[in-house]
């Protein structure tokens, strides 16, 4: 496929001062919508994430022709997940001392 023709599943972007929209064409006789993301660079992340996902397979729903609601969800994003920290562990001596501040400050 020569880089000059258009796929039929490529998106059309346009903005406003608040706004990014992209237009998610329909594909395989699904219905075409419109998802709009914030005029930032979490926004932009988002668009770019939705660009490399999508294909000619792209279905509604997926990460490739998300919905508004999917788009909202800060889990879109990878990048935008905070990872779980790992559970500190306390020694005993650690835990006693905590308590005996609290006690102090009269907040146990």
């Amino acid at each position: 496929m020569s880089d000059t023709i258009k796929p039929p599943w490529a998106i059309s972007l346009w903005n406003n001062s608040d706004h990014i929209f992209a237009e998610l064409p329909a594909i395989n006789g699904q219905t075409s919508h419109v998802v709009r993301v914030t005029n930032d660079e979490k926004g932009l992340r988002k668009i770019l994430v939705l660009a490399k996902a999508r294909d000619i397979t792209s279905q509604l729903g997926n990460k490739g022709d998300p919905t508004q609601w999917q788009i909202n969800k800060p889990q879109y994003d990878p990048a935008l997940v905070k990872k779980v920290r790992e559970k500190v562990q306390y020694t005993a001596e650690q835990r006693i001392a905590t308590r005996t501040i609290l006690r102090e400050l009269g907040l146990i």
